[in-house]
């Protein structure tokens, strides 16, 4: 009788070793995912990601803390940024923007006041995102010989607050994006002011 009481109490607890085992490689799993997946593809970013709406012709150059304010709901993550659209970033994962698939939003400033805005889309999200926009504000234009970093060409609007692009197409991994740049911050870069 002995030896059967043992017998279950082995099966018993490899059976529960053989759980624990599997929780941990699920989170080490996750815990990969996170740190090797593209900012807001991981499951993890997934979770926290809420649909946004943005007016691009409402953007102006607000403070981090009014955008931050405005978009409450979404998991900011702010850093400093020492690039072209600004000296600050505050992006978010988000679900949707404006309906459509979306994956992130970056809210770009420069000394405090909202500079660009750049959201970023799966690529089957492309057709959609720039039939929106089309819908929107009409026919495209294209500005020059400007590029993405897969080639494509930019296209986009000149709107009174500043200038929107978007790829003009995109293939396979290829990430499309939208981005709206202020019109104080190109007349800063014209005239070479920090």
């Amino acid at each position: 009788m002995r030896t059967i009481k043992a017998g279950r109490l082995v099966r018993g607890s490899a059976s529960v070793k053989f759980m624990i085992l599997l929780l941990l490689l699920a989170g080490l799993g996750i815990a990969v995912d996170y740190r090797m997946s593209t900012p807001g593809s991981s499951v993890v970013d997934r979770l926290y990601a809420k649909p946004i709406v943005l007016d691009m012709d409402a953007l102006s150059g607000d403070s981090q803390l009014s955008i931050r304010q405005t978009y409450h709901y979404l998991h900011h993550t702010c850093v400093a940024e020492h690039g072209i659209l600004g000296d600050s970033v505050c992006w978010a994962t988000i679900s949707k923007f404006n309906g459509i698939d979306a994956r992130l939003v970056a809210f770009f400033f420069r000394n405090d006041h909202l500079s660009a805005v750049r959201v970023a889309f799966p690529a089957k999200s492309h057709p959609k995102v720039l039939s929106l926009m089309q819908k929107r504000f009409g026919p495209e234009r294209r500005f020059g010989q400007r590029t993405d970093a897969f080639g494509n060409k930019i296209v986009g609007w000149m709107r009174p607050s500043g200038v929107i692009a978007i790829n003009d197409n995109v293939e396979g991994d290829e990430e499309p994006f939208v981005l709206w740049t202020s019109a104080d911050a190109i007349l800063m870069k014209v005239l070479g002011k920090p």
